[in-house]
């Protein structure tokens, strides 16, 4: 408490913007939320920061935007003689404001800075380092948070998610900084405003990946024929996915128009995060309103990087496809598509992909069918960005075939190194009009996948908590998890067979009887603690009762802190 109390007061006494001091005023007398907002400085997550805007050095705000910068002006300057940064942000409330702190602070400290001119998906920031050729990248984002948060995402000079290694380094160098300090760079940088040639490019880099199953000219007035509704979720990809679908040929869009505009109140949607179905009520509302049949509900999140889908049914309503569910289906068109060597493309070499390993297992079912290789990583699509970049050392570019995270976050191609929900609704839309030219559904080719290899039920879910003195909930119960307790109170019920503990990661899995699995791991960006299940079973209605057993199961056992 007493470091918490010094830096109050610190902050107090300093020359901060008034909103800032007027919000520590407030809390003069309120020792709790003195200690949430200063027990320690905010820290690297995944990639950078994330955290509830406000005041005190364990939130976002200009202070701690400025000190970040400057820590990460004082790297970059050791390793590149003239560096240059690209910085992006999406349509958050203050992104804008804080990346051109970020772009001042640059300039300050001699290290030119090129802005985006408008709110950009973070897809095109990574593009964005290699295509200019530069050093590194900044996004102000906070993904799919609720409207109190936002972040700061760093990429390298390969347009990658900063790793781990890096970030710990980083860390270092923001640790010298006195966020109060006046700037210390002696030559000064420059500032430039990006215009539309990095978007253009951009978007041609997409065209270039369209996958057709198909040469015939029935695919193309197979996708003329979709009907799609689209929504941003007020945030920076309406005018890429629009873009991008029109040059696809889908011309039957119908705009969800209260969420099109740049909002970062998020208005009609809370929580901006297509992992969730209340996320599309508004969508639904938009379709049920003009009474048309739509093949497929489209989301991206604030920063464009994760795409939701809400398929038609056979009986016209509409379902939501989970994460894994689109990653499983889009694994399995590019494979087909390569095997059958449309476009040029084809599956010889030593083709590879890349998922989490807390994503679909089938993945690693269908790869095999094909001779394809599937590797798992970490947590974070930095992780799959880093073994991308390593094929590539390796003079096997070509040899990346897709990657996925179960949290809606899928790559086809390398000409960005981010998760990107832009191509992600280009793939979907040509996959969905494959199926409708043959008269069936996503949802068709879903089965048609679990009765080939297996049936998969899967669930994601949190145990959440709100306050940092709750931390050492989350981490007395991953300590409790390495320690065996949950082996020790299985009793034989699910039988756990093996236990795998990544204590670096923080990261515990169980593989069960039956072959189903559990992993459970902290959040990198929010007080959560997330349980993974994988259930197997003969039939859909089979897998899905186990992973509702498992789930009960295991949230018993959590919730007694184990």
């Amino acid at each position: 408490m007493e470091r918490a109390i010094n830096e109050y007061t610190r902050w107090i006494e300093e020359k901060i913007p008034l909103d800032l001091k007027n919000e520590l005023l407030k809390i003069a007398d309120d020792n709790d939320e003195i200690f949430d907002r200063f027990c320690k400085d905010i820290e690297f997550g995944t990639s950078g920061l994330r955290g509830k805007m406000g005041a005190g050095s364990n939130r976002i705000n200009s202070v701690v935007i400025r000190k970040t910068t400057r820590g990460i002006a004082a790297y970059i300057k050791e390793r590149f003689e003239k560096p240059c940064i690209v910085i992006g942000y999406d349509t958050r409330i203050n992104s804008k404001e804080y990346a051109q702190s970020v772009a001042e602070v640059f300039c300050e400290e001699g290290v030119d800075a090129l802005l985006f001119c408008e709110p950009t998906p973070v897809p095109v920031v990574s593009f964005a380092v290699r295509y200019l050729g530069i050093n590194g990248g900044i996004m102000i984002t906070a993904s799919h948070n609720p409207k109190e948060y936002n972040g700061y995402k760093v990429y390298d000079h390969f347009g990658n998610q900063i790793d781990n290694k890096k970030a710990r380094k980083i860390e270092e160098y923001i640790k010298m900084q006195d966020p109060f300090a006046p700037g210390s760079g002696s030559e000064k940088g420059a500032v430039e405003i990006l215009g539309g040639d990095v978007k253009e490019a951009y978007l041609a880099a997409v065209k270039d990946k369209t996958l057709w199953w198909s040469d015939d000219e029935e695919a193309r007035k197979a996708i003329f024929s979709l009907n799609v509704c689209y929504t941003p979720l007020n945030g920076a990809g309406l005018s890429y996915v629009l873009s991008a679908l029109d040059k696809l040929g889908v011309k039957h869009i119908r705009l969800v128009e209260t969420q099109c505009e740049p909002d970062g109140n998020f208005p009609t949607c809370p929580s901006p995060n297509p992992e969730y179905l209340e996320t599309f009520s508004e969508a639904f509302n938009a379709c049920e309103d003009d009474g048309n049949i739509y093949d497929m509900i489209l989301a991206t999140d604030p920063d464009s990087d994760r795409l939701g889908v809400v398929v038609k049914t056979g009986n016209g309503n509409y379902k939501r496809l989970t994460g894994n569910q689109v990653g499983e289906l889009m694994f399995d068109y590019v494979l087909r598509c390569h095997e059958n060597g449309v476009c040029g493309k084809n599956l010889d070499g030593k083709k590879v992909a890349f998922k989490s390993h807390v994503s679909s297992p089938l993945v690693e079912e269908i790869g095999k069918a094909y001779g394809v290789e599937v590797k798992n990583v970490f947590t974070g699509f930095k992780n799959i960005a880093l073994e991308i970049e390593r094929l590539n050392a390796d003079g096997r570019a070509d040899d990346f075939l897709f990657g996925f995270e179960e949290s809606m976050g899928y790559l086809y191609g390398d000409y960005t190194r981010d998760k990107d929900g832009i191509i992600a609704a280009q793939m979907i839309c040509l996959m969905a009009a494959e199926q409708k030219s043959s008269g069936k559904t996503l949802l068709d080719r879903l089965n048609e996948i679990y009765k080939q290899y297996s049936y998969i039920e899967s669930i994601t879910e949190s145990l959440e908590f709100k306050t940092e003195k709750q931390r050492k909930i989350i981490d007395s119960m991953v300590e409790a998890l390495f320690a065996g307790n949950l082996k020790s109170r299985d009793k034989g019920q699910q039988l756990i067979k093996k236990e795998t503990c990544y204590r670096r990661q923080k990261m515990y899995c169980a593989d069960l009887a039956g072959g189903h699995r559990i992993i459970i791991r902290p959040s990198g960006t929010e007080l959560k603690l997330k349980i993974y299940i994988f259930a197997k079973g003969k039939t859909r209605d089979e897998a899905a009762d186990k992973a509702a057993e498992l789930s009960r199961w295991i949230r018993d056992v959590l919730e007694d802190k184990i």
